[in-house]
C-alpha cells in the first residue's frame, strides 16, 4: 500500500491542531466547565442569540444551493464588493486549498513569511510544493527587497500574507503590498481578522487583479464550528474557483448563519468593542510584569514572550488552574505564547494566575 501514496504525502508532516478540550481534561485533571480556553482565537462569546434555534429550524435533508445566491449577495451587502468576485468557502482553509489548486502544481514553490499562520505551508505541502521560508525581524516586519528576490529567483506563483498576522498581531504594510504585487504573482492577503483591525486593504483589489482577499466568520461571529470563510477576488479567479470547488462546500446551517450574522451584526461588533477593550488592559497588565513583554496586536489575541520563566513552564502552571493558551515549537516564537482575549472574567483569572506563576 505504502508504495501506491504520493511520496510528498508520506513524508508530510501532519497539521498540529489546537487540541480538544477532553484531551486537557485527561491530561491535566481539569473539571471540564472549568476549562478556559485561550488557545483557538476562538470568540468567547459566541454565536448571536438565536442561532441555536436557526440550527433546529433549518432543513438538513436538502442540498445546499451550490451557486450560493443567497450568501453571496448578503455578503456583496456587507462588504460593498460585486457579488460576482466573491465565493464562499468550508473556511479559509477550503478557499486556500483551492487556490493551490488552480495556481499551483506539484514542484512549484512558496515562500512562508515566518511566523505566520501554518495552514499556508501545510496546504503547499500537501499539495507536492517546495515551502522556502524567509524570516522576519524582531518587530514582526519582513525585508520587502529580499523578499522580492527570493520571489524572483525561485519564480513563485503565490504568496500569502495574514493581516493582522497570526500569531504576531501585526499588519501588512500597504506601500509594501504594492511593491509585491507590481511583480505580477498572485498575493493572497488573509484578513481572518479584520473585523478587530478594522484595517483592509480591499480597495485595491480594483487597482490589482492579482489581490485576493480571504475572511472569515470563525472569530468575530463566533461560529468556528460551522466552517465558514469567504474571499473577494477579480471575477476571472471567482469564475475558476467555481470550476473546481466542491459543488455543496458550504453546508445549509453555515450558510444560513453567515446570513444571519450578517443581519444582525450590531450585538457581535459590541462584543467585538469588550474584547478590544480587554486586549488593551491585558496589555497594560503585562506591561507591569518582569520578565515578560506583548507584541501590539490588532488580533482578538496577544503574542507573550517569557524572558525569566520558560514558556513551557508557564503553559503548565495555566494549564493546571484550566487555563489552556497557545504554545509553538518554530525558533523564533518558541519563548512565546499566543493568549486569546476572553472575556473579562476569564481574563481577570488569568492575570491572577498569570502573576503568581511569575512572581514565585
Amino acid at each position: 500500500m505504502k508504495e501506491l501514496i504520493n511520496e510528498h504525502i508520506q513524508n508530510l508532516t501532519p497539521y498540529d491542531p489546537v487540541d480538544p478540550n477532553e484531551k486537557f481534561v485527561r491530561e491535566y485533571g481539569i473539571d471540564p466547565n472549568k476549562i478556559i480556553r485561550l488557545n483557538a482565537n476562538e470568540n468567547p462569546f459566541g454565536p448571536l442569540e438565536g442561532m441555536s434555534d436557526l440550527i433546529s429550524e433549518t432543513p438538513v435533508n436538502i442540498y445546499p444551493d451550490s451557486n450560493q445566491d443567497l450568501l453571496r449577495t448578503a455578503l456583496s451587502g456587507y462588504t460593498g464588493i460585486e457579488k460576482k468576485k466573491i465565493v464562499a468557502g468550508s473556511g479559509a482553509d477550503e478557499l486556500i486549498e483551492l487556490l493551490f489548486k488552480i495556481f499551483c502544481t506539484k514542484g512549484d514553490r512558496i515562500v512562508d513569511v515566518e511566523p505566520t499562520f501554518g495552514m499556508y505551508s501545510f496546504l503547499a505541502g500537501s499539495t507536492g510544493m517546495e515551502v522556502l521560508s524567509i524570516k522576519r525581524d524582531s518587530d514582526w516586519n519582513f525585508d520587502v527587497s529580499k523578499l522580492k528576490s527570493l520571489i524572483s529567483q525561485n519564480n513563485v506563483k503565490i504568496l500569502f500574507l495574514a493581516s493582522p498576522n497570526n500569531p504576531t498581531g501585526n499588519l501588512v504594510d500597504p506601500v509594501e503590498l504594492k511593491q509585491l504585487l507590481e511583480i505580477g504573482l498572485i498575493v493572497v492577503v488573509d484578513e481572518t481578522y479584520y473585523e478587530f483591525s478594522n484595517s483592509s486593504v480591499v480597495s485595491l483589489c480594483n487597482e490589482y487583479k492579482n489581490l485576493i482577499i480571504l475572511r472569515s466568520f470563525s472569530k468575530w461571529a463566533g461560529i468556528a464550528g460551522l466552517r465558514i470563510g469567504y474571499m473577494i477576488a477579480s471575477e476571472e479567479i471567482i469564475e475558476n474557483i467555481f470550476k473546481v470547488k466542491q459543488p455543496y462546500n458550504v453546508n445549509v446551517i453555515a450558510e444560513k448563519a453567515a446570513i444571519m450574522t450578517l443581519e444582525n451584526i450590531n450585538p457581535l461588533l459590541n462584543n467585538i468593542k469588550i474584547i478590544l477593550e480587554e486586549r488593551s488592559k491585558f496589555e497594560r497588565f503585562i506591561d507591569q510584569l518582569e520578565g515578560v513583554k506583548f507584541y501590539p496586536s490588532h488580533g482578538n489575541f496577544t503574542l507573550c514572550k517569557f524572558t525569566k520563566k520558560s514558556s513551557d513552564f508557564i503553559f503548565n502552571n495555566l494549564a493546571r488552574e484550566g487555563i489552556f493558551v497557545r504554545c509553538f515549537s518554530e525558533e523564533m516564537i518558541k519563548d512565546c505564547l499566543r493568549i486569546t482575549i476572553g472575556t473579562t472574567g476569564q481574563m481577570d483569572k488569568v492575570k491572577i494566575e498569570l502573576e503568581k506563576i511569575i512572581t514565585k
